[in-house]
């Protein structure tokens, strides 16, 4: 991810509170008041990360290789190639409607990123990510004023 934002590609990480905010790691606003674009970027960042969680614990479910206490040992590359094969393979399921297994303990838990991606780099990563942060608050604020508008002028 870090090289996808050095080579200005928009795609970021998603991160609870427990991550630092870096310009490639989105992290949700603390204590962001009511009603306000913060709070709206809050918002949604949450809601996703609860799409993606869910999604990441239903395929530990049905491939216990991706849980915690087991690991791929293989680069990130090979590794997001497994993990979309994966996918592929639980939408085709899905599909011809073969049940998943029945839930197991871990299914509920984050995945877990190597360490070295959330190394702290300075306080430079820390200003960048909360600029990059601020940029996306401003752009979902934005749109949100531009539907709120286009919904009530009809």
């Amino acid at each position: 991810m870090q090289e996808l934002h050095r080579n200005n590609e928009h795609v970021w990480l998603l991160g609870n509170s427990g991550y630092p905010q870096r310009p490639w790691l989105m992290t949700p606003i603390p204590d962001a008041a009511e009603e306000t674009p913060a709070y709206k970027y809050t918002a949604i960042h949450g809601k996703t990360r609860v799409a993606i969680e869910n999604t990441f614990g239903r395929l530990k479910n049905r491939w216990r290789c991706l849980c915690k206490d087991r690991t791929l040992h293989y680069g990130p590359e090979k590794c997001a190639k497994i993990i979309t094969a994966f996918s592929v393979l639980h939408n085709l399921a899905l599909k011809f409607n073969v049940p998943e297994p029945e839930p197991a303990e871990l299914q509920n838990m984050p995945l877990s990123f190597s360490d070295h991606l959330f190394q702290e780099n300075g306080g430079d990563d820390l200003i960048r990510g909360r600029a990059m942060r601020n940029i996306l608050v401003d752009r979902i604020n934005r749109l949100h004023t531009k539907l709120y508008f286009l919904i009530n002028n009809v």
